[in-house]
């Protein structure tokens, strides 16, 4: 009995002794910017859009991106990125696991800020009614009740929502697992009458989404922020605001969101609407065989994609009025040379498309790089390589470099004005243009899907 309680009592202090020891191990006393430190990376939870991180045709864009990765950058981190596809399983996901930080565009609400910590604000946004100019506009808030809405669930509009239901009786919906993308384009497609945004997310989907109607404001200017949970440990919000701060002050906000308009296509003259619509019911139907000969011939799937939509939007029995058929709209002659006997089977439209692509693309020369020598290689598979080379020709005469797509492109609708020939250069712009439009929509469109 005596030697029992002696190891238990002996048993006690060792445990007593271990949590001491562990207590006061480096480890746990250290502060979180230490273990951040410590470890070597970062951990952000985000979704994706061009304003947070959106894996680009050019790599991973983001003005949070930016800030979060030159701030890793600076203090030799690791930035490691988790996607969410909600706000629910965003914060699921930040409440549950080891992540250090949340961002999304998101603005700095009492609600959050009862859970969370935030961060200095790196911008601002106020929110606006958003709908189509399909429609005829709703000229007051008092007519909302005549109208649908639809926003997205646990983001900061659902307060501004709640307060247009008490006030003028309004109907919206909540939408979970659907990215603002989406709902701005079932606005404009008619599904809703309109939806509520932030005007800074309008200024960059606008160049996607055409026909969108920004209306009245329906709130104050909102902060920006990214957010942390622990709010007895601010070491590492203060190296992190001290960061944002500096990079308010070089003005690289402004100067980012400038940069997202600039790379992100512009909606014109390509149809982006009816490109969402095909994604929707035609892209399913082919993607299979988009990427099965993407994966044989090593070619990228989404610009195949893009240019199988610019030629026949996705259809494998387009026929046009010159006779080209097909998913890639082959002729005969090109149909027969790359071995292709049915121009209706996708597999083999798919084929002798991209072999006829690379053959215009190898007869370009080699002191010429990409990206102009692939624009001057869809541009001679549009119109023909002899037709590109007089283009060409002409811009040289004119002083301008042969080599470069933006100086030949604008030659090319000159050889419309030759006479005795049927050369349709003003169409070739614009199908070189589009296809990297529709390259920017399927990117993002994948991206949103995986």
């Amino acid at each position: 009995m005596r030697n029992l309680l002696f190891h238990k009592y002996y048993g006690r202090i060792l445990i007593l002794l271990f949590a001491g020891l562990f207590l006061i191990s480096p480890e746990n006393s250290l502060n979180q910017w230490e273990k951040i430190q410590d470890r070597g990376y970062l951990t952000w939870v985000t979704r994706p859009s061009p304003l947070t991180y959106y894996n680009s045709l050019d790599g991973i864009i983001g003005l949070e991106y930016d800030i979060l990765n030159r701030f890793c950058e600076e203090n030799n981190l690791e930035l490691k990125v988790v996607v969410a596809p909600s706000n629910n399983n965003l914060f699921d996901l930040f409440d549950g696991y080891n992540i250090d930080i949340a961002g999304a565009n998101f603005t700095h609400t009492k609600e959050r800020e009862e859970k969370y910590i935030a961060s200095l604000e790196y911008d601002s946004t106020s929110i606006r009614l958003i709908s189509s100019y399909r429609k005829p506009k709703i000229k007051s808030l008092n007519f909302l009740k005549d109208y649908s809405g639809v926003i997205i669930n646990s983001s900061s509009y659902v307060a501004i929502a709640n307060d247009l239901s008490e006030k003028f009786k309004t109907k919206i919906e909540t939408k979970d697992n659907i990215p603002l993308y989406e709902l701005l384009q079932m606005v404009t497609e008619g599904t809703f009458d309109y939806t509520l945004a932030d005007d800074n997310i309008i200024a960059i989907y606008g160049s996607y989404i055409p026909k969108l109607r920004i209306g009245q404001k329906l709130s104050e200017s909102h902060n920006l922020v990214f957010y942390m949970r622990n709010k007895l440990d601010l070491s590492f919000k203060g190296k992190l605001d001290t960061f944002i701060g500096n990079y308010k002050l070089q003005n690289r906000v402004q100067r980012y969101k400038e940069f997202l308009v600039k790379s992100l296509p512009n909606s014109k003259p390509a149809d982006t609407v009816n490109f969402l619509k095909n994604y929707k019911n035609r892209w399913p139907k082919i993607k299979s065989y988009i990427y099965q000969v993407a994966n044989e011939l090593n070619i990228n799937p989404v610009f195949l994609g893009a240019i199988s939509y610019q030629e026949s939007h996705w259809n494998p029995k387009a026929i046009s009025p010159t006779l080209v058929k097909g998913l890639m709209m082959l002729t005969k002659d090109v149909a027969k040379e790359q071995g292709v006997t049915d121009r209706f089977d996708p597999l083999q439209s798919l084929r002798g498309g991209v072999k006829h692509f690379f053959k215009m693309k190898k007869m370009v020369p080699e002191r010429i790089q990409d990206p102009d020598k692939t624009s001057f290689a869809l541009a001679a598979y549009n119109l023909g390589y002899g037709n590109l080379e007089k283009a060409r020709i002409i811009a040289q005469r004119a002083g301008q470099s042969p080599d470069l797509w933006e100086d030949v492109k604008l030659f090319l609708p000159l050889l419309n004005d030759i006479k005795g020939r049927k050369i349709d250069g003003k169409t070739a712009v614009r199908y070189v243009e589009n296809i990297y439009v529709y390259q920017n929509l399927l990117q993002w469109k994948e991206q949103q899907s995986n």
